[in-house]
């Protein structure tokens, strides 16, 4: 099982011309949409994985019962 995490900034557009254009609109939402369907599968790729194997790659523990 692979992970990547990578986080890519949203391209705005540089020209006035085709800020306000319809096709410019649906593209950026579709990129949007896709992103954070992305993320959420990444995350819950990583939370289906065992608490013991999150605690080896160091994520942080948030069960309560360990302090």
């Amino acid at each position: 099982m692979a992970i990547a995490l990578e986080h890519r900034p949203v391209r705005r557009a540089s020209s006035t011309r085709d800020a306000g254009s319809l096709s410019h609109v649906v593209r950026e939402f579709v990129e949007r949409a896709v992103s954070a369907w992305q993320r959420h599968r990444a995350e819950r790729e990583q939370e289906s994985m065992p608490y013991d194997l999150r605690k080896d790659i160091g994520y942080r523990s948030w069960d309560k019962t360990t302090r």
